[in-house]
């Protein structure tokens, strides 16, 4: 088995989550996730209030745990145990 199976399938699993989230959640995940940019600065980029940001961040966030749960390693786990 590869080593680098389980963060290579993560981060697969990760992005296919990334693409089904609302375009507006989205963009404020990547944006402060991976560019690591302030609240203030999203929101000054966006034209939106900053609570709109910590809000889409936080509805984004929530969705996507829920998403990787459902599709990722626990899911795979009970597959193969059932196999």
């Amino acid at each position: 088995v590869d080593a680098n199976a389980g963060p290579s399938l993560q981060l697969r699993d990760l992005e296919r989550a990334l693409t089904r989230l609302p375009d507006e959640q989205r963009q404020v995940i990547l944006l402060v996730g991976l560019e690591g940019m302030r609240y203030e600065e999203v929101a000054t980029i966006l034209d939106i209030p900053i609570g709109t940001v910590r809000s889409r961040l936080s509805r984004g966030r929530e969705t996507l745990r829920v998403m990787m749960e459902i599709g990722g390693d626990s899911g795979r786990r009970a597959a193969a145990n059932a196999a």
